[in-house]
């Protein structure tokens, strides 16, 4: 029998919906892709929620015909720029009677490590383990069957404001959904692009949205860390706006047809003819000055998001670098500048699903809600095996590989 997954992302600038439908060998595809104009939406924060439900339903709708099946329950990918990651310990003794370490241990000591005091504004989305430590000894991904007295879980709490959440869940409700778990988006665009050798070596996922841009930091096949900024597209549009006297929609389409992430390399001699507002005639600029304005606010993301990599103490175990995602992941010249900020190897990633996907669900902005059926799977599976009391983290180690 096939499991179907219905994925939402609910961005600053479009709503995303995904149904995905898994075979009995585990392969994912998607069958159903939809997509509407969002408003209603500030830095990935939802600020009108009926206009959210209206984009929502109509992107619904798309997917539902394209897939031909009626949505019931939906699993939600959660950002916004108030996303942070808390570092936290659990600790608990291993009971004698035990020969070896079960996946009952170690749900006790993640338990454990969650059971700490967060702002009482802020509720954990998601948490993500970054070793095990048994009698001192650390760097453990599978404690499952190993012997011991003392296990400790080194755990990053992901928090976002309980109104971010609870907006979402309410928008889903509204459009006649069953929300059935979510996850942080970072760690859904991951799931998606990644290889599993980049995951696995070390990785920062950047996701350069409309509203804010996310960070991940994947390592030893999973999400260990996660920051959100509040600088993304939009911010660009916005200076396009000041530069050039134009109206936002405009500057947007003049961004995405002409915009560089580096000034140098756009000739002087490339012209780009700016439409007339108000009964004005249009003019002509230089696409070197579209760079101009565009370069600086480029800079000021990703220096942003090397900062917050530099004081997690994590930029220096990217082995396999930085991969872009995202809409503005698309602005030309942008991995340039990227590998220069970040004296790193960059890429541009996106979703690459077996069978016969829509293109449109192969670009960096379905990253996230392409990632979110991943997600939703990796959870049922997860659930799986803790019914059948098999070996838990080691099961869901190789899923979440194979996964990204």
């Amino acid at each position: 029998m096939q499991e179907i997954y219905v994925g939402i992302d609910i961005g600053t600038k479009s709503v995303k919906v995904v149904i995905g439908e898994e075979n009995l060998g585990g392969e994912m595809t998607a069958t159903g892709i939809g997509q509407a104009r969002s408003e209603g939406v500030s830095r990935g924060n939802i600020v009108n929620i009926e206009k959210v439900e209206k984009a929502l339903m109509n992107a619904l709708a798309d997917a539902e015909k394209m897939a031909d099946i009626e949505a019931r329950e939906a699993f939600l990918a959660v950002g916004g720029e108030r996303l942070r990651t808390i570092a936290s310990r659990g600790v608990t003794a291993v009971p004698k009677d035990k020969e070896s370490i079960d996946a009952r241990s170690v749900s006790e000591v993640l338990r454990a490590a969650k059971a700490v005091v967060i702002p009482p504004e802020a509720v954990i989305v998601d948490s993500v383990v970054r070793e095990f430590v048994i009698d001192g000894q650390g760097g453990i991904t599978d404690p499952v069957g190993m012997s011991g007295v003392r296990m400790e879980a080194d755990v990053g709490l992901l928090v976002v404001p309980k109104t971010s959440l609870s907006n979402l869940e309410r928008t889903a409700e509204r459009a006649g959904l069953i929300p059935d778990g979510q996850t942080v988006a970072i760690k859904a665009a991951g799931m998606a692009i990644l290889s599993p050798d980049e995951a696995e070596i070390g990785v920062a996922v950047i996701d350069v949205g409309a509203g804010s841009t996310d960070v991940g930091v994947f390592l030893r096949g999973t999400l260990v860390w996660a920051l959100s900024v509040g600088y993304a597209g939009e911010s660009i549009t916005k200076d396009l706006t000041v530069g050039l006297s134009l109206p936002f929609d405009t500057a947007e389409e003049l961004k995405i047809q002409f915009g560089s992430a580096l000034e140098d390399a756009v000739d002087t001699a490339e012209m780009v003819s700016i439409p007339g507002i108000g009964g004005r005639e249009a003019r002509s600029v230089q696409r070197r000055f579209l760079a101009q304005i565009m370069e600086p606010r480029i800079e000021e993301i990703l220096v942003l998001c090397k900062d917050g990599l530099l004081n997690a103490g994590l930029l220096g175990k990217l082995t396999a670098g930085i991969v872009l995602t995202g809409g503005t992941s698309l602005t030309e010249n942008i991995v340039h500048i990227a590998e220069r900020i970040f004296d790193l190897p960059v890429r541009t990633g996106a979703p690459d699903l077996p069978g016969q996907v829509p293109e449109i669900a192969k670009t960096p902005q379905f990253s996230t809600a392409i990632g979110a059926i991943l997600a939703a799977s990796d959870r049922r599976h997860r659930a799986d095996l803790v019914g059948e009391n098999k070996s838990l983290w080691g099961k869901l180690r190789k899923w979440f590989v194979k996964k990204i």
